[in-house]
């Protein structure tokens, strides 16, 4: 059993730290919603992909091609949604708590999640809005609330 001195003191989140999680949650979600449109209409966007291609006259690859290469994204996508997605709700959920690792590794997690939605992401609007989210989540977490929540000796 622990001492006075060992246990710890529950202390609830700022607003701006459970704003964070929620948004975490927001944007692996928003994620995932994309990917899933993507991947049921990939072969849709590769026909209007070539077509927009062949009316500027700069069509160099064929719709099978194409298509292919719509299927291959729409697997990465996916999958990468789905697996930002379950960092984003493990870690956010420990950040919620006051652990100061979970914040870091949110900070990283971050950037690539970003850069992913962004780059492989874009082809839908959820993509970008994504990143966007990713952003203010990670930029909350650093507000002058955040940092108090989270101090250097806690862990």
């Amino acid at each position: 059993m622990p001492t006075a001195d060992e246990a710890e003191v529950r202390t609830d989140p700022p607003i701006a730290v459970r704003v964070s999680f929620w948004l975490w949650v927001l944007a692996g979600t928003l994620g995932v919603v994309g990917a899933a449109l993507f991947f049921t209409l990939r072969e849709d966007w590769a026909l209007r992909e070539y077509e927009r291609a062949r009316a500027a006259g700069k069509a160099t690859f064929t719709v099978a091609e194409l298509t292919q290469t719509a299927i291959g994204l729409s697997w990465w996508l996916l999958l990468g949604s789905i697996m930002f997605l379950g960092f984003f709700l493990l870690l956010a959920y420990q950040a919620r708590r006051g652990v100061r690792k979970a914040r870091t590794l949110l900070l990283v997690l971050a950037v690539f999640g970003a850069l992913f939605q962004y780059s492989v992401g874009r082809v839908t609007i959820y993509g970008l809005g994504s990143s966007l989210v990713i952003i203010v989540a990670v930029g909350l977490l650093y507000t002058k609330g955040g940092r108090r929540f989270f101090p250097a000796n806690r862990d």
